[in-house]
């Protein structure tokens, strides 16, 4: 005889149907979670920059025979401009005439500013800048170059503080800048031909690796401490670098 079907008791309980998760949900998910950690990031860099504050070197004092050093700071970067030679270093023997294109044997300032290779090449003027040139140079440890310009006494430079420093402290100053300088095999600084902006400016090879938490700005700054000078313990933003220095005497 054929066998009695279940009763509905016997019969097993169904399983209950589990949400179907859509594709635009689990998209909106990533991207919740995704501005989430961006806004953890932005307040602990806030945080970080409100300590970077605290002063360092608050013993500092201008030097009033000393050399006189010049920070200059636009709204995203910083340099220094230093004396073209005096009797710590002669600036012309390491940045030979043939590293630029035009004249620069009148040059009596030379400025010096470090940053990412990629932005700091590619981008001349604000049309030129790429945003992903920017994130990148922002999130993504990156090779770094260093740029330099020539001046002579004719030339201002808006947005600058000036202080005067002792011949000891700009030696530690100097040789700062200069182990920045990748070498070739001669001991030269190595040229990037081709890469300036104008006829009085060319690109190094650099050491160090670019990104949010060390950007040309903290390269100033710590500068600023090597030599002696009072700054903010951290400065990755161009205003924080030159905010404790004094005006020179």
């Amino acid at each position: 005889m054929p066998a009695e079907p279940p009763s509905p008791a016997d019969a097993p309980a169904p399983t209950p149907a589990l949400p179907r998760r859509t594709l635009r949900g689990r998209i909106f998910r990533g991207l919740r979670r995704c501005v989430r950690v961006l806004l953890y990031f932005l307040v602990l860099f806030v945080l970080v920059i409100l300590v970077g504050l605290i002063p360092v070197n608050n013993g500092f004092q201008p030097t009033e025979d000393g050399v006189e050093i010049t920070v200059t700071s636009t709204e995203i970067h910083a340099d220094f401009v230093l004396p073209m030679r005096n009797e710590t270093v002669d600036w012309s023997k390491h940045l030979l005439p043939g590293d630029f294109t035009g004249d620069v044997s009148g040059a009596t300032r030379v400025a010096f500013g470090w940053g990412n290779k990629e932005f700091y090449m590619d981008t001349r003027t604000w049309a030129n800048l790429k945003a992903g040139a920017v994130f990148r140079a922002m999130f993504w440890p990156s090779p770094t170059c260093m740029h330099v310009f020539l001046w002579d006494d004719n030339i201002a430079f808006p947005n600058s503080r000036k202080t005067k420093i002792s011949h000891e402290q700009y030696r530690r100053l100097v040789e700062y800048i200069q182990g920045t300088f990748r070498r070739d095999e001669s001991g030269r600084f190595m040229c990037v031909k081709g890469r300036g902006y104008a006829t009085n400016d060319a690109f190094y090879e650099a050491h160090g690796s670019y990104h949010v938490l060390n950007t040309c700005n903290c390269w100033v700054g710590q500068g600023l401490k090597v030599a002696g000078v009072q700054t903010g313990w951290f400065t990755p933003l161009p205003k924080t670098v030159s905010l404790y220095m004094p005006a020179a005497r």
